[in-house]
């Protein structure tokens, strides 16, 4: 009965729903959720609305207030979905009685059409990274020192090629430590990833030559560096800490760019296009790479052209064999 529990505030619930998924999930997903639910608790305490109260009109009142602000419908849908888990999970820990959103409908927010990158694009890219820090190519950077040149173009090509190699994240990728990355075995070790398992990954010869030719860049640098100090990323920034994603964002736009792309393409760009070029192929190594636990979320990477789908139908010969038997036949009969 309801009278059994003991009341449970917003702000009480959220923390420690907040300390839950610090133990079970990823830090973006933790943050995502933070954001998501404190606006809910905000709105839910302006307008006096316990926790235990919270119900489908409630959550309708928020998500008109949400859209009259001018937030996407991808927006609401994340707002009505987070709050139903949020409940749910409340219910759970004995926070609340019951989830008044229980049998709550989620509208499908719309999917936005995302830009699928040519082989001819990332070919573009690739040219770009070693071209923007050759002064013969751009006279911008004609001033910087040429251990800068040097120490961005090999990081930053090696970096590329390895994201559109593995089809990692860009938090994956930059979160490599130096033993994660075994030259010998051609592979890296991703440990730190979004499903929270680790796994391990391929790495062809030229990525592997590149991170090799990266890697004598980065022992020049960390040369006067003490061994204790050296942090051991794999791909580090110039003070030699981790790379900040925002700061790296903001270099893939410089040789967009540069290079005449779409604006369109972004880091998660390259992911999609490995992904969908590795999903053709074989969808469970795909999703392998990924690190997906469920193929259908392979699939959403998934863009089938048209001359991809003609090769295919060509390969397998649906009809050929029929066809061709008739034709025998027909042949046998005549002589």
């Amino acid at each position: 009965m309801d009278t059994a529990f003991t009341s449970t505030t917003w702000e009480e619930a959220l923390r420690s729903f907040l300390i839950h998924l610090k133990a079970v999930r990823a830090p973006k997903t933790v943050r995502f959720y933070a954001v998501q639910l404190g606006g809910l608790a905000r709105w839910a305490n302006l307008n006096n609305v316990p926790l235990e109260r919270f119900g489908k009109r409630h959550l309708d009142e928020y998500l008109i207030l949400r859209s009259e602000e001018g937030k996407s419908q991808t927006t609401l849908h994340h707002d009505a979905l987070t709050a139903k888990v949020f409940l749910k999970w409340c219910v759970r820990n004995d926070a609340i009685p019951r989830s008044l959103l229980a049998d709550y409908e989620v509208r499908n927010a719309p999917t936005p059409a995302k830009y699928m990158p040519t082989e001819e694009d990332m070919r573009s890219l690739l040219a770009a990274i070693p071209n923007y820090w050759d002064p013969t190519h751009n006279a911008e950077i004609r001033f910087s020192p040429a251990n800068k040149r040097s120490f961005h173009r090999e990081r930053n090509y090696a970096l590329i090629l390895l994201l559109l190699d593995s089809a990692c994240r860009i938090g994956e990728i930059l979160s490599l430590k130096m033993d994660d990355y075994q030259a010998t075995q051609r592979q890296i070790t991703i440990r730190q990833s979004k499903g929270r398992e680790p796994r391990a990954i391929p790495v062809s010869k030229d990525c592997n030559e590149a991170i090799t030719a990266w890697l004598k860049v980065r022992k020049r640098v960390m040369s006067s560096v003490p061994k204790e100090e050296d942090e051991g990323w794999l791909f580090l920034s110039e003070t030699g800490g981790r790379i900040d994603e925002g700061r790296f964002l903001k270099s893939l736009k410089k040789y967009v760019k540069f290079a005449g792309l779409t604006t369109k393409i972004s880091l998660h760009s390259l992911r999609r296009y490995s992904l969908n070029r590795l999903a053709k192929h074989n969808l469970l190594a795909a999703q392998s790479i990924a690190g997906h636990k469920d193929t259908k979320t392979t699939l959403i990477y998934t863009k089938l052209d048209p001359d991809f789908v003609r090769e295919m139908h060509e390969q397998v010969g649906v009809v050929r064999g029929i066809v061709q038997s008739k034709r025998a036949e027909k042949k046998r009969r005549l002589v």
